[in-house]
Order: structure tokens, then C-alpha cells, then sequence
């Protein structure tokens, strides 16, 4: 993620890094009732719980980046148009990505 001529890393990158952390370690803590959930209630349900949650992130996370980078100064300001474009993209690649977690979570679940 880092190249080579990026040093020192630039501070956005830092808040990159810590956020891939602390989703890494939600995940692991995710894991176990995931396969919880799934003795219960079966793979459909894994499935669409991940795919909500990351759709959730998605959308939380592009609402913390709007407000944090609300008073950066830009050559236009960014209509309502665009933040719902915006926060739709963010919507639907967090619901993709949870799908994918819920699926290897699925198939990486062992067998009683």
C-alpha cells in the first residue's frame, strides 16, 4: 500500500492503515458468533447479516470521511447530488464486501 516514494507517509494514509486495522480485528471477533449464527439459523442467514452490516460501514464510513473533510477547501463544492452518489457507491461496496466476508466465513466454518 505504501510506495516507495511516499515517505513519510502522508497522514491520510496513516487513518487508511488504522482503519484496515480496527475492521480486521471487528471481523475476527465477528467470526465466531457468525458460525454461531449459522449452527442456528443456516449460511442464508450469515449471508445477509454480513451483507447489512458492510452496506452499514460502508455508509458510516463515508459520512466520517464527508464531515471530516467538510471544511477542506475544494475548486467547487460538492452538491447533494454528489454525496448521495457518493454514499451510495460506499453502500453498495460494503454490502459486496460483507457478502464476501459472510461467504468465506461460511465455507471457512468447521465441520461438527
Amino acid at each position: 500500500m505504501l510506495a516507495g516514494s511516499d515517505l513519510p507517509p502522508p497522514a491520510g494514509f496513516l487513518w487508511v492503515v488504522l482503519g484496515v486495522v480496527l475492521l480486521t480485528l471487528l471481523i475476527g471477533f465477528a467470526i465466531p458468533l457468525l458460525w454461531g449464527l449459522q449452527s442456528e439459523h443456516g449460511p442464508g442467514r450469515v449471508l445477509t447479516t454480513c451483507l447489512g452490516s458492510g452496506a452499514g460501514l460502508g455508509v458510516l464510513i463515508g459520512v466520517l470521511v464527508t464531515l471530516m473533510n467538510r471544511d477542506e477547501a475544494t475548486s467547487s463544492t460538492p452538491g447533494v447530488a454528489a454525496y448521495a452518489i457518493w454514499l451510495g457507491v460506499l453502500l453498495f461496496m460494503g454490502g459486496v464486501n460483507g457478502t464476501f466476508v459472510g461467504g468465506v466465513t461460511v465455507l471457512a466454518r468447521p465441520k461438527d
